[in-house]
């Protein structure tokens, strides 16, 4: 029993010694954050508010400005005090004091996604990165524009446009040249979304359930395109990279843009259209350009699930 009480207590005292630790680093990293926080804490948000106006009017000289110490204070009222009202006014008043900074806006879109508000959420994720694109603050232009084009793109789900391709398909493969079929074959594709890379794994085998590789597939919000990763096993080239653009052409018709750069620097282009005949079906052709700057039909599917 002595044991396990002791045990408690030294856990209790770790446990003290690491909030004291973060709410140190809090009131180092932002102090007047810290400060807003702690009135909030005490007296409510009115109170806080009043306490940063009679700072900022009495004691300008003694604490940094900039939106990094508001922002500090209302991300902790809404995550650890579950305060909406409190920190859309802590928010808000960021806004109004720094309307030339593009975090605020992204803050609180931030705030609004929180809520349920998101059609709201993404105008201020759009004045956040209207500011940030080519700010010449360099952490705003290279860090929060692609945090903040990300948020937009999960917004618009545009990385979710390929999970139709989810699942266990089987293929009835034809391959060209010249425009000519020369070879049909049957392979199956296993697809699965991993969610902690928030990427498409697509498992290719052939007929006789052999492995021909692995793709890799993961949308890039700042480019709004699909990047490829290939892991052949049979060619020991290393990563093979591509990047997709996607077009929606209506009727359920999908057109893909695939560009890559082959082994000796030359760079190549790909069209691929895509028709989903049904949520277990999909025929997918694969063009290339001939000597003629043509597109001509190179390879064709059949899936089915």
């Amino acid at each position: 029993m002595e044991t396990k009480i002791n045990l408690k207590c030294v856990m209790s005292l770790l446990l003290i010694c690491f909030i004291s630790t973060v709410f140190a680093q809090d009131e180092k990293e932002f102090p007047l954050g810290y400060l807003i926080y702690e009135e909030y804490s005490n007296n409510g948000v009115d109170m806080a508010i009043t306490r940063y106006q009679d700072l900022k009017a009495e004691k300008s000289d003694q604490y940094p400005w900039d939106d990094r110490q508001l922002n500090a204070a209302g991300y902790r009222i809404m995550n650890e005090d579950g305060d909406m009202e409190a920190a859309g006014k802590i928010f808000r008043l960021n806004m109004e004091e720094y309307p030339q900074a593009a975090n605020p806006y992204d803050s609180y879109g931030d705030y609004l996604v929180k809520k349920g508000n998101e059609k709201e959420a993404r105008e201020y994720f759009e004045k956040s990165m209207a500011i940030s694109k080519n700010s010449e603050v360099e952490w705003e232009k290279n860090v929060l524009y692609p945090i903040t084009a990300s948020k937009m793109a999960k917004l618009d789900k545009k990385d979710k446009r390929m999970d139709f391709l989810l699942g266990d398909w089987q293929i009835d493969a034809i391959v060209y040249e010249d425009g000519k079929e020369t070879q049909k074959m049957k392979t199956s594709d296993k697809i699965k979304f991993d969610e902690p890379t928030n990427s498409i794994y697509l498992h290719h085998f052939d007929d006789q359930n052999e492995s021909m590789g692995v793709r890799i597939i993961t949308y890039d919000a700042i480019d709004d395109e699909f990047d490829v990763a290939y892991f052949n096993n049979d060619r020991l080239r290393g990563i093979e990279v591509s990047h997709m653009k996607m077009k929606d052409l209506g009727n359920n018709k999908l057109e893909f843009m695939d560009s890559f750069t082959e082994r000796e620097g030359q760079e190549m282009f790909l069209k691929h259209e895509i028709e989903k005949i049904s949520d277990n079906e999909i025929n997918w052709v694969i063009f290339e350009k001939n000597d003629k700057d043509d597109w001509q039909r190179v390879y064709a599917m059949n899936m089915k699930k």
